[in-house]
């Protein structure tokens, strides 16, 4: 009986390492993602590092502004239309704010979903700026 318990136990940390193995992978994976918008839209290096970091730009270029968008297209956050796949976002935003509850996540991602802009570039903005100022309130 003991040994069936301490595979268990085995078992489930062993499940637990693989979970974390993935985030860390997903999440190293979301820092190239980074970089490679941050050189397509030759976003200036101080710029980078507020963005890199979910502070603010102040006064930001529309290449600061179409950032985010540049992030959420390679992730598959948005469809070819621009319009936010909300699924993928809570998942992507599950990993990115771990320690906040999920009830108080998704309450945010809504409210800051209803922003309305003119491109795709302002939402993709307004949205993350919502969502990071909502998080750190």
């Amino acid at each position: 009986m003991k040994v069936i318990y301490l595979l268990v136990v085995f078992l489930i940390f062993a499940l637990s390492e693989l979970a974390a193995g993935q985030s860390a992978a997903e999440l190293a994976a979301y820092k190239q993602m980074q970089q490679a918008c941050i050189k397509e839209l030759n976003i200036a290096a101080s710029d980078a590092n507020l963005l890199t970091t979910d502070k603010a730009v102040a006064n930001p270029s529309e290449s600061v502004k179409c950032y985010h968008s540049c992030v959420y297209k390679k992730l598959g956050l948005l469809a070819d239309d621009g319009k936010p796949n909300t699924d993928k976002i809570l998942k992507f935003a599950q990993l990115r704010f771990s320690s906040l509850p999920m009830d108080k996540l998704k309450t945010l991602l809504t409210s800051c979903g209803a922003t309305k802009s003119a491109t795709t570039c302002d939402f993709v903005y307004n949205y993350e700026k919502c969502v990071v100022k909502g998080i750190s309130a």
